[in-house]
């Protein structure tokens, strides 16, 4: 006989929450292991005594890791999201018939809080993958991607150097480098000075760039051709001012934030998450990177012994400072160096270069070139009038000049251990790492653009998505491990599990090893 169905609503009906939710669930599951409890403690000092009571915080940062666990980007989504779902409100302890957190509140909230406690939380949670034996800590791989910002770059305004004030001007500059002072007794009026300066440079620039490229009328073109000239220089958003214009290889230009990750070779398990203003190169940042996850790991008991990094991220005072840390680094070589002179031989242990015919050039003194400090090697007239090769080889100066990097022990060094087998190894291992992880993270957790303005948020976001992907990969693991569940395997499945558990760590130490004592 047919069925039909007659809805009748209750007026009242017994209803527990945790009774409709399996047991199996991922956030019933995630509820038992995490325990944000140490954040009220840490936040008890951003609320008063009196008034209305705020968002409880370790909702709200549940609801934050909801919202990259989902990969719902909006607050406004976010809100509607967790008001559908019974198993979210049951994470966020929250019953049937309560109010869900306004998306309001979510924006409020995320500013309050200091950007302290959002790496507390995320210390938390990669001491969770620590203790679970997700993270090894002696193989770090380190890159960084371009994140779109919350504003649009077609409405950049341009930059007037002279309207600023002169004393905000002279705080930056000594902000920006802590040598770099302005002397005297009329400082306002040097820095008025230099400000003016600016401004008739950035004029020039400006009107170079829009003669090069000229402006041609009609739709995506003239666009095109519009955003050619818009530079950190010259222009700035005014919506983020913290966002840069960056852009990559065969791609437009982009209104964006970088994202410096590094990323444990083992299972995959982020380590080190932050914003940085992408204006800059990223071998700017990776020294700052790279001390953030060595002090993170030495606090959970881990040290790192190698970095693995792409040639964005290569120069020889990057080198230097990774070997005074005692860190192998395998950093491909990026840019002009030339470890050889043709017709030339350099000898480093009398620190000198040897001609074709025999004549010495020794170092005379350290000069800065093109912006890096070179060591100068120059011969003397004397040995270079009586040379057959003079006309070709000096020119009219008379003597032979040739200069290179200080660090050029660092380069060779590089040089030799990327051409070794190591080398190659650790370049295939670098791609099969932190690639897919931040693949993962843009297209899965909410890191497909910055929903919020500045860099604190920013920074704050990012942090939120490399948690939500380490809780993630902690939930899988230990729902596959036969160690944290039991019952998840037969007793084959558990032989087959140890042979290759076995197996992926012994060829994970062999790699370790030979990076680790190249």
């Amino acid at each position: 006989m047919q069925g039909k169905k007659n809805f009748t609503p209750k007026l009242f009906t017994n209803f527990c929450l945790s009774d409709y939710i399996p047991e199996d669930n991922f956030y019933k599951i995630l509820k038992r292991e995490l325990d944000l409890s140490f954040v009220y403690k840490r936040t008890q000092l951003l609320y008063s005594n009196t008034g209305k009571p705020s968002i409880d915080p370790v909702v709200f940062f549940k609801c934050m890791l909801i919202g990259y666990l989902e990969n719902v980007c909006s607050d406004r989504a976010l809100e509607r999201h967790i008001n559908m779902r019974m198993d979210l409100r049951f994470f966020i302890d929250h019953d049937i018939d309560e109010s869900t957190p306004d998306h309001s509140t979510f924006c409020k909230t995320r500013k309050r809080i200091p950007i302290e406690v959002f790496q507390d939380v995320f210390d938390h949670i990669l001491k969770l993958c620590v203790d679970a034996g997700l993270v090894n800590g002696n193989i770090q791989s380190i890159d960084s991607a371009y994140i779109n910002a919350n504003a649009s770059i077609d409405r950049m305004t341009e930059v007037k150097m002279i309207d600023r004030d002169p004393k905000d001007y002279l705080d930056e500059l000594t902000q920006h480098d802590g040598n770099h002072k302005i002397y005297g007794h009329d400082d306002e009026k040097v820095a008025r000075k230099r400000l003016e300066k600016s401004q008739r440079n950035l004029e020039w620039f400006t009107e170079m760039r829009k003669a090069k490229y000229t402006e041609q009328d009609g739709g995506s073109q003239q666009r095109k051709n519009k955003r050619r000239f818009l530079s950190n220089a010259t222009h700035m958003s005014s919506t983020d001012p913290d966002a840069k214009v960056a852009k990559k290889s065969g791609k437009p230009r982009m209104l964006c934030y970088s994202s410096m990750m590094s990323v444990d070779t083992q299972h995959h398990i982020i380590t080190h998450m932050s914003a940085e203003k992408a204006h800059r190169k990223d071998s700017r940042y990776l020294i700052k990177t790279t001390k953030q996850v060595k002090h993170r790991l030495e606090n959970l008991g881990l040290r790192v012994h190698n970095i693995l990094a792409d040639a964005g991220f290569s120069s020889g005072e990057n080198y230097h400072t990774l070997n005074s840390m005692n860190i192998d680094a395998f950093i491909p070589l990026h840019g002009t160096y030339k470890p050889k002179r043709e017709g030339f031989d350099y000898d480093p242990i009398s620190d000198t270069y040897t001609c074709s015919e025999g004549q010495k050039i020794e170092y005379r003194q350290t000069a800065k070139s093109g912006g890096y400090y070179k060591k100068r090697y120059l011969s003397k007239k004397k040995q270079c009038d009586k040379c057959p090769l003079k006309l070709e080889c000096v020119g009219k100066r008379g003597y032979k000049k040739i200069e290179h990097t200080i660090y050029k022990p660092e380069y060779d060094e590089m040089i030799k251990k990327l051409k070794s087998k190591n080398g190659q190894e650790s370049y295939a291992l670098r791609m099969h790492t932190v690639e897919p992880v931040f693949g993962t993270l843009q297209q899965h957790y909410g890191l497909r653009w910055i929903n919020t303005r500045g860099h604190d948020l920013a920074n704050k976001v990012m942090l939120m998505s490399a948690a939500a992907l380490n809780l993630r990969k902690l939930i899988k693991y230990k729902a596959n491990n036969p160690i944290f569940n039991p019952l998840a395997f037969t007793t084959n499945h558990i032989a087959s599990y140890f042979k290759f558990k076995f197996m992926y760590h012994s060829i994970h130490h062999h790699q370790s090893h030979n990076l680790s004592y190249f």
